[in-house]
């Protein structure tokens, strides 16, 4: 949860290492709409919903397929504007189609490109099949088909594939339009044409969602066009970005103003963790200090300035940005004690009996429960017993402890956390595997033929494996803890010490965002976010993303345990060592 607060925090602050360059070589210097789209809606017709719908999925595939429009010649984000109206005041469908057809048609010819066979086994193709609906029209329908048939290049004005070492999407020269705090209609719809087509065609996970994404646009234009001030509108794009459900998929909505501010400057120095959709204290610094007049471990809450949680968590879930539903209840539990106040009233419950307290609060930069610097990175669990906490060691140090480590009859490694550095992984792996072995798979999307996702190549892939030739390899149980903190590079190390001939995995679901992040993404309003834009599978090709890594022995904190001061997985990991 601390790592979360501290992502969102950041974003306050960051400043992108991407440089947003022009790569054509003459770019549009079109300024017609530099102080407004001119489109303004207040209301929306059933018809026109449907319509908009059609023109964000043209505009989109046009925008990634047609190499004049992604040339860079045109501002294709102007040129939306110039057709909306149009589209918007069309009579019926085949008024529109003829519309959209006469736009299209202005982008000109454009060379074929010539069939060739793709190196890298093809996991999804493009899904085009919405171009050969009839409510498109024959003609309309046929110029699309023969456009996705064009020569295109690698890289174009707004996307390409980053680098062959790291084949992340990169979304380029896409304006940030900040001088719109609120943008108006055609703006905001601009916002959620760009960000729904960056994810139709290069988001590696568009088939795991369980809605229909073209669903998913028809049902976000009315909330971006009723969006009456700015705070509707970033919780529109909050709204938008959570339906991907990736838990990668964090925004700067939140660490800036107004969405920041209304959320509270101070909060209570507690962390929670969910019991089942309880939260509960799981840490308290007013506690460690001394004071137990304020929330205590175990305590668990039940409202919030009078507010039943039921309701504050109904309220936030549509925004909640992550991959599986404990990991949103843990996003949530970031924010939930969130106030301007000096004081907090919080409805707990506390070894069964109900009370209300009055819970004092501090700016959010204090708020941190920081792990203690003085708990060791390893230690002896009990004598036979090793304890491994990647998130406080130094690479360094593992030589000397692996020389114990590899005496006992078990060994645990913590990831209910993310490794201090990278290398732990591969260095650790070294001891406790008798030589290399695979234990993923990953795709990436493709500029040439957006909404393509291939397997990297196997010459890629030797690059990532775990462990070496050792005949001395440990031959004891290796376990390892894992809860919904357990995310991205911790779920990868879950999947390699997975390969293992002894490894039990014991915890509770992860975080199920598996996979490197996009560069940044920038929206109208200057609202940045990134998504999960390498896909990761397991060696069979069964999905990871949302349902993360399932234990093979389900162990979770409980309220009493929380009460206690116990930590129950690590007690459940002991006994598993000893054979129980």
């Amino acid at each position: 949860m601390i790592n979360f607060l501290l992502t969102i925090l950041m974003f306050l602050f960051s400043v992108f290492s991407f440089a947003q360059t022009a790569t054509g070589t003459t770019v549009s210097t079109d300024h017609t709409f530099d102080k407004g789209s001119l489109v303004n809606l207040q209301k929306l017709s059933k018809t026109q919903v449907r319509d908009l719908a059609v023109l964000g999925k043209v505009w989109g595939f046009l925008k990634y397929y047609h190499p004049k429009a992604n040339s860079g010649t045109l501002n294709w984000d102007y040129e939306l504007f110039k057709v909306m109206p149009e589209v918007l005041s069309s009579k019926n469908e085949s008024d529109r189609n003829k519309i959209l057809l006469s736009w299209t048609s202005t982008l000109g010819d454009f060379p074929k490109k010539t069939e060739t066979k793709e190196n890298n086994e093809v996991r999804y193709k493009p899904d085009l099949q919405w171009i050969s609906k009839k409510s498109l029209g024959n003609d309309l329908s046929e110029l699309l088909m023969n456009i996705s048939k064009a020569d295109r290049k690698a890289e174009n004005h707004y996307v390409k594939i980053y680098s062959e070492d790291m084949p992340i999407p990169y979304f380029q020269n896409e304006a940030a339009y900040s001088q719109f705090k609120y943008p108006d209609t055609g703006f905001r719809l601009l916002s959620l044409y760009r960000y729904w087509n960056m994810i139709e065609y290069f988001y590696p996970y568009k088939n795991t969602l369980e809605k229909s994404w073209d669903k998913t646009l028809e049902d976000l234009i009315p909330k971006f066009v009723e969006a009456d001030n700015e705070v509707s509108y970033r919780l529109a794009v909050a709204s938008m970005i959570a339906e991907i459900q990736d838990s990668h998929a964090v925004s700067s909505v939140w660490s800036e103003a107004p969405l920041y501010d209304q959320q509270g400057k101070m909060r209570p120095a507690v962390d929670f963790v969910f019991v089942g959709n309880k939260p509960v204290v799981s840490e308290s610094l007013e506690e460690k200090n001394g004071n137990k007049n304020e929330l205590l471990k175990g305590d668990e809450i039940i409202s919030v300035n009078q507010k039943p949680v039921e309701d504050i968590l109904r309220e936030r879930l549509p925004y909640a940005s992550a991959s599986n539903t404990p990991t949103r209840l843990a996003r949530i539990g970031v924010s939930l004690l969130r106030t301007n106040d000096p004081y907090i009233e919080v409805g707990i419950k506390r070894s069964g009996a109900a009370k209300v307290i009055k819970v004092k609060t501090l700016p959010l930069e204090k708020s941190l429960i920081e792990e203690s610097t003085s708990e060791p990175a390893f230690r002896m669990q009990t004598k036979d017993i090793a304890y491994i906490h990647p998130g406080r060691l130094d690479v360094k140090q593992l030589d000397s402890i692996m020389k114990t480590a590899v005496k006992t009859k078990a060994i645990i490694i913590d990831m209910r956390t993310y490794p201090k550095e990278t290398m732990f992984l591969m260095k650790i792996g070294e001891y406790l595997f008798e030589k290399p072995r695979d234990f993923c798979r990953m795709t990436k999307g493709n500029a040439v033929m957006p909404g393509q996702f291939s397997y990297l190549s196997d010459e890629y892939m030797s690059n990532v494996k775990i462990g070496k030739d050792n005949p001395d390899y440990y031959k004891g149980k290796l376990i390892v803890l894992c809860n919904d903190n357990t995310q991205s590079f911790a779920e990868m190390s879950l999947m390699a010490f997975r390969a293992g001939p002894n490894t039990t995995i014991i915890g509770s679901q992860t975080a199920g965002a598996d996979g490197n992040v996009t560069a940044p993404i920038l929206l109208p309003g200057n609202i940045r976010t990134v998504f999960t834009g390498i896909g990761m599978y397991n060696l069979n090709g069964t999905e990871t993303q949302r349902i993360g890594i399932v234990p093979d022995i389900e162990a979770k904190p409980s309220i009493q345990g929380l009460a206690e001061n116990k930590d129950e997985v690590l007690e459940r990991a002991v006994r598993f060592a000893n054979g129980m």
